[in-house]
């Protein structure tokens, strides 16, 4: 099997259009390509079945008749879309209570896009439940009701991933069908996986002013409480020997206990923070639009990918997002200046350098948190 990154389409793709849900504006939808689609049911009701198991490792979810002819209906696209001239093969499907989970290789390409592809399969998903179920399923029926679609409404029509790097292809495939042991983790830890707002951190800065910053926060939020906290933040011109030492250093204050805390922007920070969590040592993650926008529809769904998800759930990870207040501070705008000058506050130079400074008052100042 080829690997998305051989394919003869890698050139065409550039940038990214964050209107459409991951549409990449260069790239030629009609060829070779691996897709992971995500495919959410109108009102995020549980159409297509229920989740079971008495653990983690146990779960799986038990289809309802619908969501039993919704995976044949996916299944059946490379047999439905070969009589349209297109070789397409699906590498893996997970259908959950709301959503599904399905990775396709289009391995020739096509007269017509995946995109048509997709809209094809959404629609005979929908005409499959007027025909057999809609009569008599009353619960579901003001949702279908909003727009005659089983699916959620959105212009782009479905969430899209396109896999253009080694090992992108396994690790999506892994996501998808680890979706079940996921959704069990989080029905019993909803609290780690709730969005707060207005997370504030009161401190007292250098003036002697009182400072009130705010956040948005996700997970074990108790990790704000460690009388020990350390920051990571290395220069990208570390060598690897220095690297070495500083991972070193962190790993022993780490195994006392310290609670460390980074934007994980560089990559020694980055390798640092990986180390860390490999170890099971806990962590702060300061992000930068890395949730979904406040109060949107997506918010309310979301949850950490991969790794993350597991050390949220195993009680070792915190994920905060500062407010654009924040990130305007004074205190903060003037520990930017003083690194960089040049910098204004709307580039990423400004933000990665703000983040770097909320890190270390996070690690250091004597603030209290609230909600």
């Amino acid at each position: 099997m080829n690997h998305p990154s051989e394919s003869p389409d890698r050139t065409l793709w550039r940038a990214t259009d964050t209107t459409r849900h991951h549409r990449e504006n260069l790239w030629n939808y009609k060829g070779r390509g691996f897709y992971h689609f995500t495919l959410n049911v109108e009102g995020r009701y549980p159409l297509f079945g229920r989740l079971e198991g008495d653990s983690a490792e146990e779960a799986h979810i038990v289809l309802s008749a619908f969501g039993e002819g919704v995976a044949r209906l996916f299944r059946g696209i490379p047999m439905h879309q070969a009589q349209r001239g297109c070789t397409i093969r699906v590498l893996a499907l997970c259908v959950m209570p709301d959503h599904l989970h399905g990775v396709l290789r289009v391995v020739e390409p096509m007269p017509k896009s995946v995109g048509e592809v997709i809209r094809g399969f959404k629609s005979a998903c929908t005409s499959l439940y007027k025909r057999e179920f809609a009569e008599g399923d009353t619960a579901f029926r003001p949702f279908f009701m909003r727009h005659q679609s089983i699916w959620e409404f959105m212009h782009a029509g479905y969430h899209e991933r396109i896999m253009h790097r080694t090992g992108q292809y396994k690790n999506m495939v892994a996501y998808a069908l680890d979706n079940p042991r996921r959704l069990w983790l989080k029905t019993r830890h909803p609290n780690l996986f709730c969005m707060r707002h207005q997370l504030s951190l009161r401190f007292t800065n250098e003036e002697g002013q009182m400072v009130d910053w705010r956040f948005r926060a996700l997970g074990n939020l108790f990790l704000l409480d460690a009388p020990l906290k350390q920051e990571i933040q290395c220069s990208r011109s570390l060598d690897e020997a220095q690297l070495r030492d500083y991972l070193t250093s962190k790993e022993e204050q780490a195994c006392q206990g310290a609670v460390s805390v980074s934007a994980a922007i560089s990559q020694g920070e980055k390798v640092v923070c990986r180390r860390l969590r490999e170890a099971h040592h806990p962590l702060v993650i300061l992000l930068k639009d890395g949730f979904p926008a406040e109060h949107s529809p997506h918010e309310r769904f979301y949850k950490p990918g991969g790794v993350y998800f597991d050390a949220c759930a195993a009680g070792r990870l915190l994920l905060l997002e500062p407010n654009k207040p924040t990130f305007a501070d004074k205190d903060i705008s003037a520990a930017v200046y003083r690194r960089s000058p040049q910098a204004p506050p709307e580039s990423l130079r400004y933000q990665f350098l703000a983040l770097n400074r909320i890190a270390w008052v996070i690690a250091n100042a004597k603030g209290t948190w609230g909600l």
